[in-house]
């Protein structure tokens, strides 16, 4: 299927009926495996990840009509969190990744969260661009992985 031209973009706090549309996301996605291991390539393991993520923030965007993305924001303290954002190939460069990330920021506001981390692959260069143009920074990065950091507030020195 050829990359979409995004009319409308909704993003909203994922629901229970959202699931199934999500796994349908997920079993289509390309490259599996390719964000870290993520999505898991095998069904079952995906499922379980999915089942896992149910005690995040997760936020959905979909496309006039059409589920195209899914972000989670994970708490790893009570300062900060992870976010992992995915966005469907036949959805990318669209600004769909773009909305999801401006959504979940506002959740970790309203959520008291200081920073956000990314965790990338270090040859992901799309997904660089787009940390650094949402105002990202670049913390580490090894031949395989690269952290990211982004300050809500109280930026340490």
């Amino acid at each position: 299927m050829p990359v979409q031209s995004a009319q409308q973009i909704a993003v909203r706090p994922m629901q229970r009926d959202d699931e199934p549309l999500l796994a349908a996301m997920y079993d289509t996605f390309e490259p599996m495996s390719e964000a870290l291991g993520l999505p898991p390539k095998e069904q079952s393991r995906r499922e379980a990840w999915l089942r896992t993520l149910r005690t995040a923030v997760n936020l959905v965007a979909f496309v006039d009509g059409k589920l195209a993305g899914h972000a989670a924001l994970l708490a790893v303290d009570e300062d900060s969190a992870e976010l992992m954002c995915f966005v469907h190939q036949n959805f990318r460069r669209n600004g769909v990744g773009t909305s999801l990330a401006r959504a979940v920021m506002d959740h970790a506001k309203q959520r008291g969260f200081q920073r956000i981390s990314v965790f990338i692959n270090s040859h992901n260069l799309g997904a660089r661009r787009g940390l650094l143009k949402f105002g990202f920074e670049p913390v580490w990065q090894d031949l395989e992985e690269a952290e990211y950091l982004y300050w809500l507030w109280g930026r340490e020195v």
